[in-house]
């Protein structure tokens, strides 16, 4: 495991949650609220291994809920589902595929929000 990349991960996920709560503007021209850690997942379960997929969901989850509305913890558990299904199948994925990496960011975008409705309910 390099733990390089695993730390230029991290910060690129604390930026994304950052950016994603903090700036309005993309917010209020697209009427929806962009959310970048599903496609982060994605791009951690096709890359590294199960241990970095964890210490993302959970680092970026916790970083998602303390920033936002959300009750502390309620991410993780999607964000980790998702990205250990993509990490656990990602040898039956064509992940050199562009159109492939898209759709499967198209899904995760989906289900992450989803189940965390789910579990709020």
């Amino acid at each position: 495991m390099n733990w390089v990349a695993t730390i230029i991960l991290l910060t690129v996920a604390f930026l994304a949650v950052y950016f994603e709560t903090t700036f309005n503007e993309l917010r209020r021209l697209l009427g929806v609220q962009i959310d970048l850690l599903p496609s982060l997942m994605v791009y951690a379960g096709l890359s590294y291994g199960l241990g970095v997929v964890v210490v993302l969901a959970v680092c970026g989850g916790l970083w998602f809920d303390s920033l936002s509305a959300n009750p502390l913890g309620v991410s993780v558990l999607p964000l980790f589902l998702a990205g250990f299904a993509i990490q656990r199948y990602r040898g039956l994925i064509l992940r050199d595929q562009i159109f492939a990496q898209w759709v499967l960011g198209r899904v995760t975008s989906a289900m992450v929000p989803a189940l965390t409705v789910v579990l709020l309910i």
